[in-house]
C-alpha cells in the first residue's frame, strides 16, 4: 500500500487506481530505460508538463543521448497522453498537482558522481565540497538557488569511473 501511495504521489496521482496505474508505471519505467534517462530530474520535471497539452519538452534536461531522445519521442507523447488524462480527470488545482509532485520527486539526490567529487577534494585537504553537498541533501525537495551543479545529470567524466556511475566491489 505504501509503495501504491509512493508511485501515486511519483506521478501526481490523489488516489492509486491499481492495476491501471500500475501499468501506467511499469510503461513509464520501461521507456525510461530505453530513452536513457535521467529519473530523478525526468520525475522532477514530469510536474512541468502541461496536463492540458502534454510535451517532452519540459523533460528534455533528463536525457543523455539525443539520438535515444529523438527516436523514443514519440513513444513517451503517447505515454504523456496516457498520463495527462489520467491525472487531468482528478478534481484539484494544476498547483497542488505538482507541488505534491515535488514533495514526491527529490530534484537533490545523493549521485555516486557527487560524492566522488567531495571524496576527492577532501583527500586533497578541501572538505568544504562535502559539507556543502551535505547542506544541500538535507532539503532534497526544495528548490535552492545557486545549487544547480547538484541537480544535474551524470558527467561524461563519470560514465565509464568505477563507482560514480558503475559500482565497484567497493562500492
Amino acid at each position: 500500500a505504501e509503495h501504491a501511495r509512493m508511485n501515486a504521489a511519483k506521478l501526481g496521482l490523489v488516489e492509486w487506481r491499481g492495476d491501471e496505474d500500475a501499468q501506467l508505471f511499469s510503461a513509464l519505467l520501461e521507456l525510461i530505460e530505453h530513452a536513457e534517462v535521467d529519473m530523478t530530474i525526468f520525475f522532477r520535471e514530469l510536474a512541468n508538463v502541461d496536463v492540458h497539452s502534454p510535451s517532452t519538452t519540459p523533460l528534455a534536461a533528463a536525457f543523455y543521448d539525443p539520438a535515444k531522445r529523438e527516436r523514443t519521442d514519440a513513444d513517451i507523447s503517447a505515454w504523456l497522453t496516457r498520463w495527462a488524462a489520467r491525472t487531468a480527470g482528478q478534481s484539484e488545482a494544476d498547483g497542488e498537482r505538482r507541488q505534491r509532485m515535488d514533495s514526491a520527486n527529490p530534484k537533490y539526490v545523493l549521485r555516486n558522481w557527487l560524492a566522488q567529487e567531495a571524496i576527492d577534494a577532501a583527500t586533497g585537504g578541501d572538505t568544504a565540497p562535502l559539507h556543502t553537498l551535505i547542506e544541500v541533501l538535507r532539503r532534497p525537495c526544495e528548490t535552492q538557488p545557486g545549487r544547480e551543479h547538484f541537480a544535474q545529470r551524470r558527467p561524461e567524466w563519470a560514465r565509464h569511473k568505477p563507482g560514480c556511475s558503475m559500482l565497484s566491489c567497493s562500492s
